[in-house]
């Protein structure tokens, strides 16, 4: 196992800078989820550890060893690509064991070590089929196999589930994280999926525009997120965004109702916006006071409610019990959980 450091890393391709001065270290044995939008870098900087991308300026250290130079074959990683990356003519057995085979690893070893991978990952069975007779769950947990012997300091994984269906992708998800609490190897993970980074990382790096927005565990991101772009992303559904004027402790609504807010520094009044989650807002008994909504769509989920309504001219989303269903068109009084609303300003800082 290994820390992995990344200390002043800059990218670029002609004038276009596609990462930006990036440093941040990921602990031995952690789980650390790059997370952004597509364009943000993330899978230009794991290509970048993994010494399949070269970079302008700074260094990368896996250990002890800045690895700047050092040749992707020398870096002891294993990369599990979401197209899976097998060879189709080859067995299930003979997939996990080549990149052994090519490094001179005595026979008995390789069948050691296949024989463990396979019985961590379930998939002794499949061992003589080819990777076509396979389904694409089946197919990702040989990639993992593969990684898997060759007992790697770090694991990169570029967005691994893509590919696969909504159940199979909660599946391999789950295998995946039962496979590093099994393992403890220190393990870098790349995904678009909000979902997947939350469920999966012990930390996070938030990137946008191949720079960190933030880095945390997903508790602090849900919770406390620094600007509006993260609050955004974290949390499905989304986080609510409605324009306020902010003074002290107190947001009001274009509406002229008043909400109060949790801010972080100066008290000074100034417009913004109030970022309020779904399920921090509830609705009043008939008859009490609140910020009047109006319900545009219902979506009854079993366990939960979800509302579309409109506040003023703002589209809102709550999260209800699922015993609780309007109608559409119904006009309801929305009550914002205290303490829980927070303030965001003009260029989406949090305040």
């Amino acid at each position: 196992m290994s820390s992995v450091a990344v200390r002043n890393v800059v990218k670029s391709y002609g004038e276009h800078t596609i990462i930006e001065d990036l440093s941040f270290d990921i602990q031995d044995g952690e789980f650390m989820v790059f997370v952004g939008p597509s364009g943000c870098g993330k899978s230009t900087l794991l290509r970048m550890i993994a010494g399949l991308e070269s970079f302008q300026r700074g260094e990368i250290a896996i250990g002890s060893r800045v690895v700047n130079f050092v040749p992707a074959r020398d870096r002891n990683i294993a990369m599990v690509f979401q197209d899976y990356a097998l060879y189709p003519h080859m067995t299930i057995r003979n997939n996990m064991s080549f990149g052994l085979k090519m490094r001179g690893t005595d026979k008995a070893e390789i069948e050691r070590r296949v024989a463990q991978a396979s019985e961590i990952l379930q998939i002794g069975h499949l061992l003589d089929r080819k990777p076509r007779a396979l389904s694409g769950g089946q197919r990702q947990r040989v990639a993992m196999g593969r990684a898997i012997v060759r007992e790697p300091d770090v694991f990169l994984f570029d967005e691994p589930l893509s590919n696969l269906d909504a159940k199979l992708r909660v599946e391999v998800r789950t295998e995946i994280k039962r496979l590093h609490a099994r393992l403890k190897t220190t393990m870098i993970y790349v995904t678009h999926d909000q979902v997947e980074a939350m469920t999966m990382a012990d930390r996070i790096v938030v990137l946008r525009g191949g720079a960190v927005e933030q880095i945390g565990t997903p508790a602090d991101l849900y919770h406390e997120p620094r600007t509006r772009f993260v609050a955004g992303f974290i949390g499905s559904p989304a986080m609510n965004f409605l324009p306020v004027h902010i003074n002290g402790e107190t947001a009001t609504l274009a509406t002229g109702d008043q909400v109060q807010v949790r801010r972080l520094g100066s008290s000074a009044a100034a417009p913004g916006e109030l970022g309020i989650r779904p399920e921090h807002i509830g609705i009043t008994a008939p008859g009490g006071h609140g910020v009047e909504c109006v319900v545009d769509v219902v979506e009854p989920l079993g366990s939960d409610t979800l509302l579309s309504v409109t506040v003023g001219d703002t589209p809102v989303m709550v999260r209800l019990p699922g015993d609780v269903v309007p109608k559409a068109g119904d006009r309801l009084q929305l009550a914002f959980v205290p303490g829980k609303a927070l303030a965001f300003d003009a260029n989406g800082a949090r305040i």
